[in-house]
């Protein structure tokens, strides 16, 4: 099985690429969508609980449904704080990563949607990188739009992600430019996924 990760800053098109990665009928583990339902987990829920509840009296919107509007604006302005949550979910996170891989076991290739591939220095766990990227401007107008979001915490999202000159060339294997149009995209990806895959046959 070959694994693809799908990396690059908050607003530089993740999401449009695994949606695109999807339609050509490939499986794409969605880290975002992992995070929401680990933020529903029991025991997830209950360290939240005993490490949040005090600092953000709003953490529960009702009994056991955490508002991620308030847990995400606590923590990243309190970097500490960021590193503790990300210790709590990112172990589930994993785990259902794990379950993701076995249950595809017999795909040629998989992807992995990842937003903190290289912070994370979890880059070397894969065969391939995309790397997603976009004009800054182009960027910033994205996030902004995006509900429960304002440039202060924007600001505080990208401080703690890596930019592009900051990141070895040599583990990007696809650079994206999202702001081109998505028949662009999809045909530049089918082009390369095919390519690779034609390569991994011809090696065995």
């Amino acid at each position: 099985m070959m694994k693809i990760a799908i990396t690059g800053n908050i607003g530089t098109g993740k999401s449009t690429v695994s949606e695109i990665i999807k339609s050509l009928g490939y499986k794409v583990f969605e880290s975002d969508k992992e995070t929401r339902l680990a933020l529903k987990n029991k025991s997830v829920i209950e360290q939240l609980k005993k490490h949040f509840r005090k600092n953000i009296p709003k953490l529960f919107k009702s009994k056991d449904i955490i508002d991620r509007q308030e847990l995400g604006n606590y923590v990243f302005k309190h970097k500490n704080e960021l590193k503790r949550l990300e210790g709590i979910i990112h172990p589930k996170i994993w785990e259902r990563k794990n379950k993701f891989i076995f249950k595809n076991k017999k795909e040629d290739v998989v992807f992995f949607d990842i937003p903190l591939l290289f912070e994370k220095k979890k880059h070397k766990n894969f065969d391939y990188i995309f790397y997603t990227n976009v004009d800054t401007e182009i960027q910033k107008k994205r996030v902004l739009r995006r509900k429960y979001m304002n440039e202060t915490k924007f600001k505080s999202i990208v401080k703690t992600q890596k930019q592009q000159s900051d990141i070895d060339k040599r583990y990007i294997s696809l650079e994206i430019n999202t702001s081109l149009d998505k028949k662009e995209i999809k045909k530049k990806l089918k082009l390369f996924i095919e390519k690779t895959l034609i390569k991994k046959n011809q090696a065995r």
